[in-house]
């Protein structure tokens, strides 16, 4: 059986704190998981990063502000990747923390909504879980590897 997929070696490497963070700060879009009507309900929303927080805004979106404003907080997962479409590689990036809606504080002063809705709710995720990973190629000289053979069963034992 010949599959004809890119074959090159990839590498997973989980990434520190630091650096989830970081790159989260540069992705500018995300999602927020959250739980609505007792279901997992996801809403793609911009984010800044400020103060060590995450500062997400979203148009009016009723379904988060029904979970967040009769408790004041709310657990919330938070996710953003950047993946090249061509290669596969990149990175991922899940937080895990609580959330509030809070006043717009001008940490997306100069920055246009994405959806271009005026009326936005904004919400700090205090991140406390935070796991990142990255894939990454390795640089193979030599030769070219343009598919791949597999022979007997592929199944995992």
């Amino acid at each position: 059986m010949t599959y004809d997929i890119d074959a090159r070696p990839r590498a997973l490497t989980e990434l520190s704190r630091e650096e989830s963070l970081r790159l989260l700060g540069n992705a500018g879009l995300g999602r927020i998981v959250f739980i609505s009507r007792a279901m997992p309900a996801i809403r793609l929303v911009s984010h800044v990063m400020h103060d060590g927080h995450i500062v997400a805004r979203t148009g009016y979106a009723p379904e988060i502000e029904a979970v967040l404003r009769p408790r004041g907080t709310s657990m919330v997962v938070y996710q953003a990747d950047m993946v090249d479409p061509a290669t596969h590689l990149g990175w991922n990036v899940m937080v895990t923390g609580t959330a509030a809606l809070v006043p717009d504080d001008g940490a997306f002063a100069g920055r246009q909504s994405w959806t271009g809705d005026k009326t936005a709710l904004v919400l700090r995720i205090r991140p406390e879980l935070v796991t990142g990973f990255e894939v990454t190629g390795f640089e193979v000289t030599g030769f070219e590897v343009t598919g791949f053979e597999v022979t007997g069963d592929p199944s995992p034992r």
